[in-house]
């Protein structure tokens, strides 16, 4: 089954951009600038873009920390990274990883930020909880997870079609999660909090490590 997601999101990984755009509402891609922006992203940090896809973000967040920062892109698709290194040309101050979000290859205390984009809700049920135990080790105190993700969408047949991609990613536990967001991710991180997206089609949560 893994082996397929892989192979999922590697052809996925052609036509990614275009369908998260349209998605979210937001085909100038705003929203990548204002996750960084949420999430406190400054000068000199270093980030960690989880499930990075394309590395949209990644780039986004780069633009912000500078040459003294440094942003870590982390995908278990070769297809996804391989977009996004021809995205980044020979950009300084990023890296690309390839690996499994449930097991990051980082030492403790290695980032000031984590954001994950349109990713986390099509994890498995034990991916879920055992990525925010990995986020949590990997930064420093007081530092922050940044997750965006769709808005369940208010059309009935289109929210069903929403739920089906959702189960046939991670599981029906994942329909079910937008409804317990906030309790799972107040296990690892304190101060969480959701707001809703300029567009209106996707929401924010952030977390910050105790």
């Amino acid at each position: 089954m893994r082996r397929l997601r892989r192979f999922y999101y590697d052809l996925f990984s052609k036509v990614y951009d275009g369908v998260i755009a349209l998605h979210s509402a937001d085909r100038a891609g705003r929203l990548r600038a204002w996750l960084v922006e949420r999430a406190g992203v400054e000068l000199g940090m270093r980030v960690l873009d989880l499930c990075t896809g394309t590395g949209s973000v990644a780039l986004e967040a780069r633009r912000v920390v500078g040459r003294t920062g440094l942003v870590v892109g982390v995908d278990f698709s070769r297809g996804m990274l391989e977009k996004a290194r021809d995205k980044a040309g020979d950009a300084q101050g990023l890296a690309w990883v390839e690996a499994s979000a449930p097991f990051l290859p980082f030492k403790e205390g290695s980032f000031h930020v984590v954001l994950c984009s349109h990713a986390f809700y099509e994890l498995k049920d034990w991916e879920k909880v055992w990525t925010l135990a990995e986020v949590k080790r990997v930064l420093i105190p007081g530092g922050r997870f940044c997750m965006m993700e769709h808005e369940e969408p208010a059309h009935s047949f289109v929210r069903f079609l929403y739920k089906v991609r959702l189960a046939s990613m991670g599981s029906w536990d994942s329909a079910r999660f937008v409804t317990r967001e906030v309790l799972l991710l107040s296990r690892f991180f304190k101060d969480v909090r959701k707001e809703k997206s300029p567009t209106g089609n996707s929401k924010l949560l952030v977390g910050v490590k105790g």
